[in-house]
């Protein structure tokens, strides 16, 4: 993994990533969108998960699956570990 971030704090080298990623989504990504971004080994191509709220780990893996996207289980704990960080957060949020 490259890293855990908002699109706001993308380097411009891998700013072109972020833009591929969420043509593929039909998207615009916005500053505060959460995104992870994971280097394909062997190679200088970077894969990008936008990780909205209420994305659940087997949405994730559903997305790497067509690329053949494989993560190391460090990153991967790290990336759900996100994710149920913003599921907390919308939860907490709705019962306010």
């Amino acid at each position: 993994m490259v890293s855990i971030t908002k699109v706001r704090s993308v380097s411009p080298d891998l700013m072109p990533f972020v833009v591929f990623r969420a043509n593929i989504e039909k998207r615009e990504p916005a500053e505060d969108d959460d995104i992870a971004i994971f280097n394909v080994h062997g190679t200088s191509s970077n894969f990008v998960v936008f990780l909205d709220a209420g994305k659940t780990a087997e949405d994730v893996e559903e997305e790497m699956v067509p690329y053949n996207v494989v993560i190391s289980t460090v990153d991967w704990t790290r990336l759900t570990q996100k994710l149920a960080s913003k599921a907390q957060y919308l939860e907490a949020t709705r019962e306010e």
